[in-house]
């Protein structure tokens, strides 16, 4: 195609454009079908050059126009413009070169025979300019009845012309071209040039200018004015657009056209063309003063408005330093009003928005000082939308320097409520610090917001603060709403003081004479749940079921179901959410985390994932994250990566997004796994690129993983680091420098007394146990507190800690004092009952002792407060709500908490082997199991050592069959010397470490072996022995297999247990 088109630029090929004879050239109809199917269609006579021919040959000219008269189809082709072989410029230049006659004052050609020049038809498809398929109009209303006219003409366009999109232009035209005149009527033809003022290719401009030069001026519009404009600018052709624009505003007295002047002249930095372009529309304005025409409608959508915003600052920027300096210049007033009125525009340009460029744009505006409240509120609000929060805050800060400007409410609402989310104290401080040196004092949404967030923190005392300066607004300290209490019964709540929650409750109606409504009730239900009151939550609950007034929500429902889980009856969270269903209460991804976290404590971790995949197809309130946490941390917690992975992939392909504790999850699984090396990458390398800030959960979890790794210098490392980030200690980090410093000090001082290795950590302890701050009790994620009570975890979790330590050392006497100050401390509520974990510990201690029978009360102590809180939920009399939607047959034990004695069981089955009490530990294992409870391996493996020992051969055997042999793997050494390599799987060996996953250990099997050589060694003497032999070979094979398979290795554990066999 190229080559075809250069031949008619050659030296001499004008000859070939020469018609053979003064005849008018025949139409293309009558050339051979044949021509078409070669190529030759597409060489197209440029109408310059034929431009040039018709000046060479007048006598052809009125022949040739007649043609055209005749043939509309003469005026386009079908081809693509070849806009590269001429230099930009040149048709504009061709178009005012006044040899070529141009008739400025009719605006036509037509003298020369030039009517259609620059239409180049040349056609390669080398360059193809199409548009995007994106509708790229830039046309603004007129007038309300033009815009009609216009919509209604450009669906007669598209029927006409047969077109199917917005923008196919080369068929739009020569579907035109092909209709005869009489069908090329005014509107179809204003339409068209409509239609072709949304393509930048240079040809459509060219055609659009052609159509409206064949209008008569009584058919000109503002909007031909408009397409006209823009088609000249596309061409470069500025003094023509100028020409036209003033034309407009005397021809139909419309400033047609300014919006797209002003855009081409500021994009082209020609400040001083714009400032006169805007200059005269506003005087043009003043004098009509009904015109309803924005002249920025074209700037506004321009990606580099920005930019050009800088630009024109600099350059009046320069013109006041000029000003400054010279006396005799003198800056335009109007100038810079006309420069910030661009700048504004840039800033609150959302699709052309800039971090960068919106600060510089913000600092101009400052250094002119022209920042209205106005203004800033608006910039305020579109950077919340844009989620630039963090600029907001910065912006705002920035601002405030000035003591004098003042901002409006609703922007220091919107900045108060970023505050909140992102927990800035520092924030929250300087808002309300604004509103009382703006408007005296804060709102009372203001209060609220802060009241909420400080709650949310636990911070109890500046709640009150807050609430006692909300009080006085009021003379009467009346409150306006229910909902300026509920702050104060959430901190009280959240921190577990159950008693002050009740008394504000109380004060709801009794002294401000208000109604609580059930997010009141919800609170206080939630508060009874945090210390373990089950029964009084229900008996809430209850009363908002019978009250008419106030319904229970899902809210309600999460809550009671949360409150079920702590307490491990699985199948009183199912007959709660089955409850919720019958009641037509929506459900919510609360209710189903309380599901998920169910059946994962239960162990059951198909049916967790399972609803957490049903959860994914229905419609809830609130977001499925969580659920999918509880899920992984399942998972972590059993030591499988793979499992852990995979969940990670199915959260990315539903679309459930990551939170902090998802990545806390992840980290978790990596230090089960002793890589806590990985997991502080994770904190470090991939959460800062996430959003996810570090918490103190986080640290902990790092830490511990440390801890138990023995690298106790990186737990010092990472709690320096959390002080360097401003990350507050929490009660977890807190515990693990303690049991730190302790172990860095026996390493150090390993030669040194008790007392010498213990004095730095009981100076630490005393310094946390005197300083704890109810507030971290507040924190949603607490590590090492497990189910205990939340008044009363922290305070236990360090004590407990010190005893244990303590009685590793002997220091009975200290321990002793600890645990006194530790009762004396409890609340009043709580004197009379010690947590289960505390007295595990008071049990270790008193056994290191030697006391007994201490060790006897401690147990018996536990027992019974475990039947208590692991027995399914009952009502105390009559039914429960939900009661009707539970089965009947119930386990004695929740599922959850059948291990909650296997350590309380540990260390009594030692003392009780200790006083050589053997059948007292045999009815004691029975009693357990008959309870419900369950022994873990280490009891198991413990009780059968002991039942050995004191030659109860029989029973350790029988037991040693049923309940430990299914999960026996054989000998390592046995599979070593095998041919092949056969390694225990990975997923196996995790398993191992599942406290109910039962096989007997190396000691219990030598324990059971040197029974066996003494019931063979005596077989020989005694019929009895023998027949007990033979039995156990019967009954007990895989026993009996792993005893006579065992290699001998003579260990220590082999020497101490088998000597003399």
């Amino acid at each position: 195609m190229l080559e075809r088109t250069a031949g008619c630029l050659e030296s001499g090929s004008l000859r070939r454009l020469l018609p053979a004879s003064k005849k008018a050239m025949k139409s293309r109809r009558t050339l051979h079908s044949s021509f078409w199917t070669h190529g030759a269609s597409d060489l197209e006579i440029s109408p310059l050059w034929t431009a040039l021919v018709q000046l060479a040959a007048p006598a052809e000219q009125d022949a040739g126009r007649d043609m055209q008269q005749q043939r509309p189809a003469a005026m386009g082709n079908t081809g693509m413009l070849l806009d590269f072989l001429y230099p930009a410029g040149t048709l504009n230049f061709l178009r005012q070169y006044s040899a070529l006659g141009v008739d400025r004052a009719g605006g036509r050609l037509a003298r020369t025979g030039l009517e259609k020049l620059g239409h180049r038809q040349y056609t390669s498809f080398a360059q193809d300019t199409i548009a995007d398929s994106q509708d790229m109009s830039t046309e603004s209303e007129i007038t309300k009845d033009e815009a009609g006219a216009e919509s209604g003409s450009m669906a007669l366009l598209y029927e006409k012309l047969g077109l199917t999109k917005n923008y196919d232009f080369e068929e739009a035209w020569r579907q035109y071209s092909l209709l005869d005149v009489g069908e090329q009527h005014i509107p179809l033809r204003k339409q068209l040039m409509r239609y072709l003022s949304t393509s930048e290719r240079l040809i459509d401009a060219e055609r659009t200018i052609q159509l409206f030069e064949a209008l008569d001026r009584d058919q000109r519009t503002p909007a031909s004015y408009r397409h006209t404009i823009r088609a000249y600018l596309k061409m470069r052709n500025l003094a023509d657009a100028m020409t036209l624009y003033a034309r407009a505003l005397d021809e139909v007295e419309s400033p047609a056209g300014s919006e797209e002047l002003l855009a081409y002249l500021i994009k082209n930095s020609s400040w001083g063309r714009a400032f006169s372009v805007w200059d005269e529309f506003n005087k043009f304005r003043a004098q009509t003063p009904k015109l309803s025409y924005n002249i920025f409608e074209v700037l506004d959508k321009d990606p580099t408005i920005g930019s050009q915003a800088i630009e024109l600052a600099g350059y009046v920027n320069r013109k006041l330093e000029n000003q400054s300096s010279d006396s005799t210049s003198e800056l335009p007033p109007e100038l810079l009003n006309f420069a910030s009125r661009i700048v504004r525009r840039a800033l609150l340009s959302a699709q052309a928005f800039n971090s960068a460029r919106f600060t510089s744009l913000l600092t101009i505006l400052q250094d002119w000082k022209l920042v209205s409240p106005a203004l800033y509120e608006q910039l305020t609000f579109m950077l919340l939308r844009l989620n630039e929060t963090k600029l907001a805050v910065k912006c705002y800060r920035r601002v405030r320097h000035s003591k004098e400007f003042r901002f409006t409410r609703p922007t220091l609402h919107s900045l108060l409520k970023v505050c909140c989310d992102y927990h800035s104290v520092l924030g929250m401080q300087q808002i309300l610090d604004d509103f009382f040196r703006i408007y005296s004092r804060p709102t009372r949404a203001a209060y609220q917001m802060c009241m909420s967030e400080f709650a949310a923190q636990g911070d109890a005392e500046t709640v009150h603060a807050l609430f006692d300066q909300l009080l006085e607004r009021d003379e009467q300290q009346r409150l306006t709403s229910v909902s300026e209490i509920t702050p104060v019964l959430h901190v009280h709540a959240k921190r577990g003081e159950v008693g002050k929650v009740v008394t504000y409750f109380d004060q709801i109606q009794d002294v401000y004479g208000l109604q609580p409504n059930v997010l009141c009730w919800n609170i206080l239900i939630n508060a009874y749940g945090k210390v373990h009151d089950v029964d009084r939550a229900y008996d809430c609950f209850e009363q908002l079921i019978s009250d008419g007034k106030v319904r229970p929500d899902d809210y309600t429902f999460g809550t009671m179901m949360g409150i079920c889980t702590t307490r491990g009856d699985i199948d009183r969270v199912v007959g709660l959410y089955m409850f919720a269903q019958e009641q037509k209460v929506e459900i919510s991804a609360a209710m189903l985390d309380c599901l998920v976290l169910s059946h994962v404590q239960a162990g059951d971790l198909q049916k967790a994932e399972s609803i957490c995949e049903d959860a994914l197809k229905m419609d809830i309130k609130g977001i499925r994250t969580r659920m999918w946490n509880y899920l992984l941390t399942g998972h972590a917690l059993n030591r499988d990566l793979v499992d852990v992975n995979r969940l990670l992939r199915r959260m990315t392909e539903a679309g459930v997004a990551y939170d902090t504790y998802t990545y806390s999850a992840l980290m978790q699984s990596l230090v089960m796994v002793k890589q806590p090396d990985r997991a502080f990458a994770i904190m470090t390398d991939v959460m800062p690129p996430a959003g996810v800030q570090a918490t103190d959960f986080h640290y902990a979890v790092v830490m511990g993983g440390y801890l138990a790794n023995g690298e106790v210098d990186k737990v010092f490392k990472l709690q320096r680091r959390m002080e360097r980030r401003n990350v507050r200690s929490s009660a977890a980090t807190k515990l693990l420098t303690l049991k730190a410093t302790i172990a860095e000090d026996e390493r150090l001082l390993e030669d040194g007394t008790s007392q010498e290795k213990l004095n730095r950590g009981l100076e630490m302890f005393q310094e946390i146990v005197t300083s704890i701050d109810p507030q971290d009790v507040a924190k949603p994620a607490r590590k090492g507190v497990g189910r205990m009570p939340i008044d009363i975890a922290y305070s236990t979790i360090f004590n407990r800690y010190m005893i244990f330590v303590l009685g590793q050392y002997a220091e009975f006497s200290t321990a002793g004092s600890i645990y006194e100050a530790y009762r004396s401390s409890l609340p009043a509520s709580r004197t009379g009952e010690v947590p289960l974990d505390m007295l595990r510990t008071i049990m270790d201690t008193k056994l290191g002792e030697g006391d007994h029978e201490t060790v006897r009360m401690c147990w018996e102590a536990s027992l019974a407060q475990a039947k208590r809180i692991a027995t399914p939920i009952k009502a105390k009399s009559g039914h429960l709500p939900e009661d009707h939607l539970i089965r009947n047959e119930r386990k004695a034990i929740a599922p959850a908490r059948q291990l909650d004695l296997a350590r309380h069981l540990g260390t009594y089955l030692q003392s009780l082997h200790t006083q050589r009490k053997t059948d007292e530990m045999i009815a004691t294992v029975d009693g357990l199991l008959s309870d419900g409870f369950a022994l873990d391996n280490h009891n198991w493996n413990s009780y059968l050592e002991f039942l050995a020992i004191r030659h109860k051969y029989q029973l350790a055997f029988r037991l040693c069959e049923d309940n430990l042999m299914d999960h026996w793997t054989g000998w390592a050494r046995i599979r070593w010397t095998l041919p092949e390599r056969n390694r225990l799987p990975t997923d196996l060996r995790a398993k191992r470490k599942d406290p109910l996953h039962l096989r007997p250990k190396y000691l219990t099997i030598l324990h059971l072996a040197r029974g066996y050589l003494e019931l063979q060694s005596m077989a020989a003497e005694s019929v009895h022995s023998e027949a007990l032999l033979a039995e156990l070979e019967r009954t007990c094979p895989r026993v009996v297999n792993a005893i006579t398979t065992m290699q001998r290795v003579d260990d220590v554990l082999e020497r101490s247990v088998l000597r003399g066999y």
